[in-house]
């Protein structure tokens, strides 16, 4: 008898290696460098070597292969330590509108 599990997450996940910095909420970098392992248009899940504290708000500056930067704002989920250093799940927050001028 196979017992399937219900997917809770609401968007599909793709495999990543995309390298990013990571920022607080006020843009001062925080830990340096890390990577995503996965992401979505959702969330995603990030690994680095240092800390961060679950249910912080985090900048998340990617740089893909076109070298077109790329800001992502989003929050702590959750975190685990593993030999490596961290993984973490991150769920995107939506844009505020920009004022116009």
């Amino acid at each position: 008898m196979t017992i399937m599990s219900k997917e809770r997450r609401q968007a599909v996940r793709t495999l990543s290696s995309v390298p990013l910095e990571i920022y607080d909420p006020k843009g001062r970098m925080v830990v340096g460098e890390g990577r995503f392992l996965n992401l979505s248009t959702s969330g995603g899940m990030i690994e680095s070597p240092k800390p961060l504290k679950a249910r912080s708000a985090v900048r998340l500056h990617m740089v893909p292969a076109s070298n077109t930067a790329l800001e992502i704002i989003g929050k702590v989920i959750w975190a685990r330590k593993n030999d490596a250093g961290f993984t973490y799940g991150i769920r995107f927050s939506p844009r505020e509108p920009t004022p116009a001028i």
